[in-house]
């Protein structure tokens, strides 16, 4: 006697070999029409960011290389946290034939749900190298805090 278990069946696509062929062309045609066009990668969110937390602030910290200190603009509403800032990589006026253009340009904007309340009054923000390193001081009443036991 056989036993079938159920569920998504089992096979031995070593036995198969057109199964494996139609899966990988299936697998490769469905990737062209999800994805953002042929030759082409996904669209990638801008400034990528890291997001980190001690018991005393939240720590943020975002990639924008090529843009200059005074095109960045931020600022902070309850828990989110709001980046703008614009990048040009191409000089105005001019006219240029790209081989290959992978760095967006044009104007940006992140919104970022901070993982706690925050201090609006403890931000500090620095541009360097690139990198934008943004320190958010926490809430008092999220900070955690020591708890006196008394002994009977």
């Amino acid at each position: 006697m056989t036993i079938w278990r159920w569920g998504v069946p089992v096979i031995n696509r070593g036995n198969f070999p057109e199964v494996n062929r139609l899966q990988q062309e299936m697998d490769r045609l469905w990737n062209t029409v999800a994805g953002a066009g042929a030759g082409r990668e996904q669209a990638r969110v801008f400034p990528p960011i890291n997001i980190s937390e001690d018991e005393h602030q939240v720590l943020i910290q975002a990639e924008l290389p090529g843009i200059a200190g005074d095109k960045i603009e931020l600022s902070l509403t309850g828990e989110r946290l709001i980046l703008r800032g614009e990048r040009w990589t191409s000089q105005s006026g001019e006219k240029i034939n790209y081989h290959r253009k992978e760095r967006e340009e044009g104007v940006f904007r992140r919104i970022i749900n901070l993982p706690t309340r925050v201090d609006p009054q403890k931000v500090e923000a620095l541009f360097k190298n690139g990198i934008l390193t943004i320190k958010i001081g926490k809430a008092e009443e999220v900070k955690p805090r020591q708890v006196s036991i008394q002994v009977a």
